[in-house]
């Protein structure tokens, strides 16, 4: 079975287990191609989910949760991109962006830095830009373009696709420091994606 007609049918469970109130999970796991793959992918979409709500205090003071996961983690900080490294790290992704810059680097080449994850994305052949249509979760959707400052990021865990499975539809997000908490979203069309009106997906990134 190609991972295509696969990947639809785990956007269809996800979109029942989510309307049943439960943490979602993948049908028939034997028929994935990598199965450790996918129980990451679901791992960062049920740490997604749970944190829904959270809200951070005065001055950029999200959950301490959040910077507990590795060296480089500011706090009080913008935190949308402290929140996808945080799913990612704690699902156990094996390689994340750099949450500081590297020695004599730009400070723009950080995981703080929303756009950034583009720019790593690229740079490790993980990046997939919103035209194609391509995308799982557990990918980081990225809102804007490097290097610029109006930009964020956040997490995908619900995907449909057109008939063929190979082409998504539409997706739901988790989004952490969007008016200061970690929101849900409705299930949004691929066409237009965007984080407010002149902030629009440019694509995503994946774990893999």
């Amino acid at each position: 079975m190609s991972r295509r007609p696969v990947r639809s049918a785990l956007g269809v469970v996800l979109a029942g287990a989510l309307l049943f109130g439960a943490s979602p999970a993948y049908a028939q796991p034997g028929a994935v191609s990598d199965r450790e793959q996918w129980r990451v992918r679901q791992d960062i979409v049920d740490h997604a989910l749970r944190e829904v709500g959270q809200r951070e205090g005065r001055g950029n003071y999200y959950p301490e949760k959040y910077q507990q996961v590795g060296q480089g983690v500011l706090r009080p900080a913008e935190w949308c991109g402290v929140f996808v490294n945080w799913a990612w790290t704690t699902a156990g992704v094996p390689d994340r962006p750099s949450m500081r810059p590297a020695p004599g680097g730009s400070v723009l080449d950080q995981g703080h830095w929303a756009t950034y994850w583009q720019k790593w994305g690229r740079s490790n052949g993980r990046w997939k830009d919103i035209a194609e249509r391509d995308v799982e979760p557990g990918d980081a959707v990225v809102y804007g373009n490097y290097p610029d400052m109006h930009a964020h990021v956040g997490l995908v865990v619900e995907v449909k696709y057109d008939r063929t499975g190979r082409r998504a539809t539409h997706v739901r997000t988790v989004e952490g420091n969007f008016g200061e908490r970690v929101v849900y979203s409705k299930l949004r069309p691929i066409e237009g994606l965007n984080a407010g009106r002149y902030l629009k997906a440019s694509g995503f990134v994946s774990p893999f």
